[in-house]
């Protein structure tokens, strides 16, 4: 079988528990937004993990909120959908009846990935990550850590089932990322100051046009804005696209939109505090305009 996923912590820890109790060949990373467009093949042998459902794939979990009313058009598929705080938690649930002493070893790590993908974090797991939070930001594709992380990832889902966490974070590779964050962190707290400011109950955070900044912790902004309750960044996407990613803050938990199936109107999605789109840059400002003033009226 084939894992086909994206490139997160999530991801990751889906990986591991799938590699435990299926015969994993090899990991295929896919964008999201690809997907979700109809623009991947797959077949029985393909495991789709924490993305849109792909048509013909042996199996499918995910517990995205901005794909639940897609789940009775799928019709009957092996896998699971759920909502749940991340896509390792579904798998979980779906193998533990059978497998439950080769999966629980690893709850700490399930933990991690529950924590970090609905954003359940303290004001020190974002200033001062350590731990399976800090391993996991070195996979989040919005840390900045450049496109190199497919063989690192494949590295660690067999790494991370051989050794325990202090090991894994000592080897020089993960190391190498994880002082990176660290170091830059206060870089990447300036960098926030000059690009981004509030606009109402708003955090407005704009990279584009920024071909090179330093590693940052996405949650750091928070930090910065606390009356602010939800956040719209906007950066370079591919194909000419503008990414919008809108999140609620983790620290000003009082907006009540629901971000998953709000993005899912502009052809994007995601769970009820976070998601993204891609917009075509032409038209982009029109439909950013849109977004934060329904944000306005509704958070």
């Amino acid at each position: 079988m084939r894992v086909v996923t994206r490139g997160d912590f999530d991801g990751l820890v889906s990986s591991v528990l799938l590699s435990e109790v299926e015969d994993i060949r090899e990991i295929r990373f896919v964008h999201p937004k690809d997907a979700q467009d109809g623009l991947v093949e797959a077949d029985a042998e393909d495991i789709v993990v924490n993305i849109p459902y792909i048509k013909n794939c042996g199996m499918w979990f995910d517990h995205h909120v901005s794909e639940e009313q897609k789940v009775p058009g799928v019709g009957e598929f092996k896998g699971r959908f759920e909502n749940a705080p991340s896509c390792a938690r579904v798998i979980y649930n779906y193998y533990v009846p059978q497998h439950k002493e080769k999966l629980d070893k690893y709850a700490g790590l399930l933990k991690a990935a529950d924590k970090l993908d609905s954003a359940d974090l303290t004001l020190e797991d974002v200033t001062k990550p350590e731990g399976w939070v800090l391993l996991g930001l070195t996979l989040d594709p919005r840390s900045g850590l450049g496109p190199e992380f497919r063989k690192y990832f494949r590295w660690l889902v067999e790494y991370i089932k051989e050794v325990p966490l202090e090991k894994v974070l000592s080897h020089r590779e993960v190391k190498r990322r994880t002082e990176r964050v660290l170091n830059e962190q206060v870089e990447f707290q300036a960098i926030l100051g000059d690009h981004a400011h509030v606009d109402g109950n708003i955090i407005i955070t704009d990279f584009r046009g920024m071909t090179e900044k330093p590693v940052g912790n996405r949650f750091l902004v928070y930090t910065m804005f606390p009356e602010a309750n939800v956040e719209v960044r906007l950066f370079d996407g591919y194909k000419n696209n503008t990414v919008i990613a809108v999140g609620h803050s983790i620290f000003n938990r009082t907006c009540k939109v629901n971000v998953g199936e709000m993005l899912k109107a502009y052809g994007g999605g995601g769970h009820k505090g976070a998601g993204t789109t891609q917009i075509d840059s032409s038209i982009a400002e029109t439909k950013i305009k849109e977004i934060i003033d329904r944000l306005k009226k509704n958070c």
